[in-house]
């Protein structure tokens, strides 16, 4: 990493209890360390061990919580980021997202890199298509509450706050620590009321890149069934009732945390011209 250039730390978190993404961490990990400053990767308690193992052995295990809830690994994942004192930013991202990203769009994760050195907060988002790409159930309820917290926000225009994904300076980072109190999955409603509060401007940028990684964990039915008729068939009942109740409880992180912290004013800059992730390019 060039000397001029802030040293950002990836906090990540990842969810693998069958360890089926322990190649793709082989492979695709020194890549992402030679993008980012430091990795720090807390894995829920279910992980399998042998993708723990890989991660300790090339020194990026943060740790996992007592409890498998995502509200304490998320929080362990920032706070081992800023372990390193020479750390001056930290991008948080799910670990297989940031797998995915650095695999399918290497040139538009260094370029939203790039991006974050000059802005004091980067909100990262899905393009539409990106996010399209995702199964019903889960783009159709998140693009409801994508749109009521942008409402709620005072923000025009479209914003996905859910992927999550944003880099902020390290003081943000500690900030945004001692104010989150989430246990479970409405700590995406939270941290997205709690950064507006922390950073009155945001830049955000849309990344192709996001789109979803899920099948990464699934190669062979993919390949087996197609991944048309693989994602249709994860349109079911049980998975619409799963994601509608999954919304419901970021809605409600969402407000308890602007109850506590109310945002007074949210600007959000969005790039333009060569600043903008493109489909082809990145930013500049």
């Amino acid at each position: 990493m060039p000397a001029d250039r802030p040293r950002i730390a990836l906090a990540a978190t990842l969810h693998d209890t069958t360890g089926v993404l322990v190649h793709d961490v082989r492979r695709l990990l020194p890549r992402l360390q030679a993008i980012f400053a430091n990795v720090a990767v807390a894995t829920s308690p279910p992980t399998a061990a042998r993708v723990v193992k890989v991660l300790r052995d090339a020194g990026v295990h943060a740790g996992s919580p007592t409890a498998n809830l995502r509200g304490p690994l998320y929080r362990l994942s920032l706070r081992q980021a800023l372990a390193s004192e020479d750390v001056e930013r930290v991008h948080y991202l799910d670990f297989d997202r940031a797998l995915h990203w650095v695999d399918r769009t290497p040139r538009e994760l260094r370029s939203v890199m790039r991006a974050s050195s000059r802005t004091p907060a980067l909100l990262v988002g899905r393009t539409i298509r990106a996010h399209l790409s995702h199964h019903r159930p889960l783009h159709a309820t998140e693009g409801v509450v994508n749109r009521l917290l942008a409402a709620q926000l005072g923000l025009a225009g479209r914003v996905d706050f859910l992927v999550p994904a944003f880099v902020v300076s390290r003081d943000t980072a500690k900030r945004l620590l001692a104010r989150s109190r989430a246990r479970d999955v409405g700590i995406y409603g939270e941290w997205a009321a709690l950064l507006p509060g922390l950073e009155n401007t945001m830049t955000y940028v849309e990344c192709r890149g996001l789109d979803w990684e899920t099948p990464d964990r699934h190669r062979r039915a993919v390949r087996r069934l197609g991944l048309a008729e693989w994602r249709r068939r994860q349109e079911t009942a049980a998975e619409w009732s799963l994601r509608i109740d999954v919304a419901a409880n970021i809605v409600r992180g969402f407000t308890r945390a602007l109850a506590r912290w109310p945002v007074k004013h949210c600007t959000l800059v969005r790039p333009t011209g060569a600043a903008k992730v493109a489909s082809r390019g990145g930013l500049g």
